[in-house]
């Protein structure tokens, strides 16, 4: 069982070659994956089609760049990656929501996740204001 996982957007930042071995990664999870319902797309019934469409003509214009060295193919990759980032954003945000409900999501869906790691001790430090510390000092000092 997964516990505060979220996913990590490192893919924002990545050089076009690790940029498309993530976006690889996350295109062939999420095509025609029984393991994550159709439900979770009801909202954004758009999101994912164009997502996978654009996600494969990255795939071309990455394959044809890295063979031919075509600027072309470069300008047209570094114009279509931004766009694929926003989709994957948006595709991230949905897949943690509905995680809430099925943590299993996260793990299938191709993207790079981290744990939360939390103090057990910080839960159990009730936490206070600067101006409640402060008020409290005054009401012990006598004047």
């Amino acid at each position: 069982m997964v516990r505060h996982c979220r996913i990590l957007r490192t893919y924002r930042c990545k050089s076009p070659s690790r940029f498309y071995n993530i976006m690889l990664r996350v295109w062939k999870c999420l095509t025609d994956n029984p393991r994550i319902p159709g439900s979770i797309w009801a909202a954004h019934p758009e999101l994912l089609p164009l997502f996978l469409t654009l996600a494969a003509k990255y795939h071309e214009v990455y394959q044809r760049a890295s063979l031919y060295s075509s600027k072309l193919d470069i300008a047209e990759r570094e114009m279509l990656q931004p766009e694929l980032i926003e989709y994957m954003d948006e595709i991230a945000s949905v897949l943690e929501a509905a995680a809430v409900r099925n943590p299993e999501i996260l793990v299938i869906s191709g993207f790079d996740l981290t744990k939360e790691r939390r103090n057990l001790t910080r839960a159990n430090v009730p936490q206070t204001t600067s101006e409640d510390a402060d008020v409290q000092d005054t009401e012990q000092t006598p004047s």
